[in-house]
């Protein structure tokens, strides 16, 4: 609302850049890994061709706000916080907005072609980069197939994390919520989808009690969740604010994009993987040449 009413205020009607161009509306300076999914976001539209003409709320300032409708469109990445702001644009300054977010590989895709779509580029997209492709093909990646998953947090984060679960990784989804409530029945619809009802709450104590009640072989939540994972022994990957200190790393570290496909890859299979080994060591804790006193 507050940064709705800020673009309501500051934003006005102007001509158009030359080239093709954009805002990326909606990452803050406190969101999870805004900073790397904004510069992830920015060399692929570069790549296609078009150029960002204003980023808010995220370092923007006033006359950075005025300037907005110089666009052809918006990359509408965080809804939470952008939808309003979008949807005004479109009505007063007859900019179009993107609906998909692009965090996960398939979702990154779709979001290019409905990138190429709004701003007319048909320049060919280098995917090398994207690596995550390469477990699908590996028969290790039949050890995680049917992993059971609870996902809680955010509404974008929730729905983006169940696709790649299930279609990207190939687990399970065993439950899934979000704690705000006026994407309820975005992620009511989601769960339907899965054959699962939503859990849509604040109180940490109602999702602690689910998982209990789930017994997931892995939580896919925020900060509070990890807490809650480390209570009951079950591995947890932060997808989604509020989050901990070291959900800012120095490095780089997206969630979008093809980057950000990788990145998601390794944060949710090591502690899968960890697991596995721990169960090894178990397996095989009475052979001959691994047992515990073997290299004594």
């Amino acid at each position: 609302e507050t940064f709705f009413q800020i673009v309501r205020h500051l934003a006005k009607p102007m001509k158009r850049t030359k080239r093709i161009s954009c805002n990326i509306i909606g990452p803050t300076a406190l969101g999870f890994r805004h900073r790397d999914d904004v510069q992830e976001i920015s060399n692929l539209l570069f790549e296609m061709g078009i150029e960002v003409n204003v980023i808010a709320p995220m370092n923007a300032t006033c006359a950075d706000i005025s300037k907005m409708g110089q666009a052809h469109f918006n990359v509408l990445l965080y809804p939470e916080t952008g939808e309003q702001a979008a949807r005004f644009c479109k009505r007063e300054f007859d900019q179009p907005f993107t609906k998909i977010v692009p965090i996960g590989a398939a979702a990154t895709h779709d979001f290019i072609a409905e990138v190429q779509k709004l701003s007319g580029s048909d320049i060919p997209i280098d995917t090398d980069h994207l690596r995550q492709t390469w477990w699908s093909r590996s028969v290790d990646s039949t050890y995680l197939t049917g992993k059971r998953v609870f996902i809680f947090g955010d509404g974008t984060h929730v729905k983006a994390a169940a696709r790649i679960a299930r279609d990207e990784m190939g687990f399970e989804v065993a439950g899934m919520g979000c704690y705000n409530r006026e994407y309820a029945r975005d992620v009511r619809a989601t769960a339907e989808e899965y054959g699962l009802k939503a859990l849509i709450t604040d109180d940490y104590l109602e999702v602690e009690q689910t998982i209990e009640e789930l017994q997931p072989e892995m939580i896919l939540g925020t900060q509070m969740e990890r807490h809650i994972g480390k209570r009951l022994g079950i591995p947890c990957a932060v997808i989604s604010a509020p989050v901990h200190v070291q959900d800012f790393p120095a490095r780089y570290s997206p969630q979008m994009g093809f980057e950000g496909a990788n990145v998601i890859f390794d944060t949710w299979i090591h502690p899968l993987v960890m697991g596995l080994e721990e169960h090894l060591l178990h397996m095989f804790r009475e052979d001959f040449e691994f047992h515990d006193d073997a290299g004594a």
